[in-house]
Order: structure tokens, then sequence, then C-alpha cells
């Protein structure tokens, strides 16, 4: 870090995608002595592992505000309230702006991003763009256009295949960082599972899936004796379906931890064979780090950029796609039995995912943003 204090202002979407990401280089800013200030979209509900971290934040001095958004139920009247959403926007930030004054503000995606971008380029302030996708949201797509943004930084090499020469520094996704390692006997006992049965992860996002759980409640209906008695869950469901899924696994007698929400999910996948999972690009970034074989059913809306993710993924052999339209309980069963009999494909699939990870992410882009700021970069 350079010994000059730094102004920075990050802009996030309320999404845990989004936020983790900012708030993980927010952390390093500070820890370095430079003063962060964290702009963020204010959700009905925050998970615990957002609560936790924004209080971190806070503790460590990072100024936090938060953008209020309105929503509403008819198509019709969308557009013109998000319009006069973004034009409030900008006049917003032109205040802040001006009194915070900022070296740099970087941007972590979602439309509003937008107005923010635009009035920092208006005041000649210094523009930072991260995409955590392999694919570049709508939002990104839109200012990288109109040239308002001074570097953009990737997390996967594959997406600068599409950028058409926009100035580009891959560092990777910012990830939380992992507390140190608990013996493998510990962290089983902790979820109070074996540490020698088939492990199966089971996690929809920071918001649950109830696709994925409908998903698992034919799987378990349909595992023989045998895998009852031999294989463990662990499910992360989301706030919906926790209890009907601790119930389905109890009835048919398989160990398993299911729960809304879980902040240590280091520990997870310390315990897991196989991760059956969305694709979100923090779902990807974890995958690497831990080396975990994945099963992948994308959400088929946002654009389809998790369809992008999941096929970067199976395309070097470090998980599998299943589309959610095709899933079902036979096909996941067959993929995970094959996956319990082979230990060299998953071996094979460890190393393959591993070849995505950048543990130097958050450190990699909060050089960066020191580097735009004083012309070096």
């Amino acid at each position: 870090m350079r010994n000059a204090i730094l102004k920075v202002l990050l802009v996030s979407e309320g999404s845990g995608g989004h936020l983790i990401p900012a708030m993980e280089v927010a952390k390093t800013l500070a820890g370095a002595g430079h003063r962060a200030r964290l702009w963020y979209v204010q959700r009905p509900t925050l998970s615990a592992l957002l609560r936790e971290s924004l209080d971190e934040l806070r503790a460590m001095g990072v100024e936090i505000e938060t953008i209020q958004v309105v929503s509403s139920r008819w198509p019709f009247l969308r557009v013109g309230i998000r319009l006069g959403q973004v034009a409030a926007l900008w006049i917003q930030a032109h205040r802040r702006l001006r009194r915070f004054h900022p070296h740099a503000v970087v941007g972590f995606g979602g439309w509003v991003g937008i107005p923010i971008i635009l009035a920092a380029r208006q005041r000649r302030v210094r523009v930072l763009l991260h995409e955590q996708n392999v694919r570049l949201g709508r939002a990104n797509r839109f200012v990288l256009r109109r040239h308002w943004v001074d570097r953009l930084a990737i997390s996967f090499e594959s997406t600068r295949a599409s950028l058409n020469g926009t100035p580009t520094t891959l560092t990777g996704l910012p990830l939380r960082e992992a507390p140190e390692r608990r013996p493998r006997e510990e962290t089983a006992q902790r979820f109070g599972l074996s540490t020698s049965a088939w492990t199966i992860l089971v996690m929809g996002g920071s918001q649950g899936s109830r696709v994925l759980n409908r998903l698992m409640d034919d799987v378990v209906a349909e595992c023989s004796e045998e895998e009852c008695a031999n294989w463990q869950f662990i499910h992360v469901t989301g706030p919906h379906d926790v209890e009907r899924m601790r119930q389905r696994y109890a009835a048919r007698g398989i160990r398993a931890w299911a729960a809304p929400h879980l902040i240590q999910m280091h520990e997870a996948y310390q315990l897991a064979h196989v991760m059956i999972a969305r694709a979100g690009a923090s779902t990807l970034a974890e995958l690497a780090r831990y080396g975990c074989p994945s099963i992948l059913v994308p959400y088929p809306h946002a654009s389809g950029h998790q369809r992008d993710n999941a096929e970067l993924v199976e395309s070097i052999g470090g998980g599998l796609i299943m589309e959610e339209a095709q899933a079902s309980a036979p096909r996941l069963l067959g993929v995970l039995r094959r996956m319990a009999a082979d230990v060299r494909l998953r071996d094979m699939m460890a190393t393959q995912i591993r070849s995505l990870a950048r543990p130097e992410a958050t450190r990699e882009l909060a050089s960066l943003i020191e580097r735009i700021t004083d012309g070096t970069d």
C-alpha cells in the first residue's frame, strides 16, 4: 500500500454477490489506513453474514450509507419509477461527492451504480469497475460503452475475450477471509456428522433456492437404503423450507445438517465431497478456493449470467451443469452415484476447479485502486 491516504467511495447493489466483494475491499483499504466509504442498496432483509460483515466494517471506521430503492408490483410503473430514482441518485451523488471528495469511485455492478459513476466522471473522479461474473452485467456494459470508466477489473480470464480492448486487469473475486481450519473431526462434530460418510453440500445462494430444495426433497425420497445409511448432507435451505427438509432427512434416517443460512461456509467445504449449487460468481470463487467438485443448476433468469459461469466450470472439467428445466431426482441421483463411486473423477474435478482460484483477489483489487488514483495504471 502507498503512503498517501486515499478516500475511496465503493458503490454496490445489496445482494451478497455484489456486496461481499465491496466490503472485503473496504476492509483492506481501511486496514491500510485509507478512508473508505461504502454506499449500498438497502434490502428489506440482510443475511446474518452480511450484518456481521457490516458491523465489522463500522468498527474499523468505514463509513456506511444506504441507498433506498422503491419497487412496484405494476410493470407499467416500473420504468417511470426507475428513471426517477436514477435522476434522484445522480443528484445525491453530486452532493455526496462534493462533500467527500473521493480520489476514486469503485462500482461493483447493478443499475444503482450508473448515475453515481456518471456523477463521478462529470466531477473528474477516477472510476474503477469490478465485474464478478464471467459475462458482464447490463449495468457494467452500459457504463463501459459510454467510456465512463478508467479501468475494469475482472474475476475470470475468460471475460476478457468480450471486452474489445477495454483497459482491463484480472484481479479475481474478493471473498471473505476464511478462518484457520479446524481438524476435520472437530468440524464434523460441530455439524453432528460423520468424518467417513459421503458428504453432499447443497447451497442455493444467500437466500436459498426453493427449486433446489424441492429437487433435494425428491432425491432424498429416492435414495436407496444403503445410500440413506452411508450418505450425509449439509443443506443451506434459505428461510423458507428448513423445517420441511429437516423432517424429510429425519424420516429417511439420513444424517443431515439443515439450516436457513451458514456463516462459516469454509467448514462445510472442509467436509463436502461434492456441492450442488446455483452458479453465482461467489459460489464459483469459493469452489475454486476449496477445490470442491460441483453439480451446478444455474439460475435461468437475470440475463443468464449464471449459465455462462457454469459453462466455464464445465469447460475446464471442474464441475457439471444440470439445467433447471431438465433437473430431476433420477438424473441428479445418477450423477451423485457416479461421483461417489469414482474417486479419480472427483480428484480430477477438484484439481481443475482450483485453476480458477485467485487467493490474492482482495489485495490485488485494493492495489489496483491505489494505482489508478496516482495514474500508474
